[in-house]
């Protein structure tokens, strides 16, 4: 039988177990238009012992490991993560860059785009210095999202701009 999950919303919290005695934690912050209307999530850098329980404001107030694209319900019905809880504090999502390349086939990409939630594409070279501080833009499945917060890295190729 298919598990029914309630949709997911802004400012919900997901536990993510990633050992049978740690745990870390990430967050829907926003809806992207720019990017196939995906939630974007950020994935805070403290792993807990299994058995404690922060609060909320705790969690957030963590450093930031990474922004993404993902389905955060998927990743609820494949029981990658559960819904911890909901809190207003989004952090400052205007000044999330994110960046794709349009010629995935390169090693070393020429044609970079940026954007910023809901807000246009905007050609960049490759020595443009704002491609240090942007995410990936892409649209992960949840299977990656888990083992970015699990390993710390994204598992995969994509070109690089230096």
């Amino acid at each position: 039988m298919i598990k029914r999950v309630k949709a997911t919303k802004v400012g919900d919290v997901f536990e993510v177990k990633i050992s049978d005695t740690q745990k870390k934690y990430m967050q829907y912050i926003a809806s992207d238009l720019t990017c196939l209307n995906s939630d974007v999530v950020r994935g805070f850098s403290k792993a807990y012992p299994i058995n404690e329980k922060p609060t909320l404001e705790e969690i957030v107030s963590d450093k930031v490991e990474f922004y993404a694209h993902c389905d955060s319900k998927a990743g609820i019905k494949m029981e990658k993560w559960t819904l911890y809880g909901n809190t207003d504090i989004v952090g400052d999502v205007k000044n999330i860059i994110f960046m794709v390349s349009r010629d995935n086939g390169s090693v070393l990409s020429d044609q970079w785009y940026i954007w910023h939630i809901n807000e246009e594409m905007q050609w960049v070279s490759r020595n443009s210095k704002v491609l240090r501080s942007a995410s990936y833009g892409g649209v992960f499945p949840h299977k990656m999202i888990y083992e970015r917060i699990k390993n710390g890295f994204f598992n995969m190729v994509y070109p690089r701009y230096e």
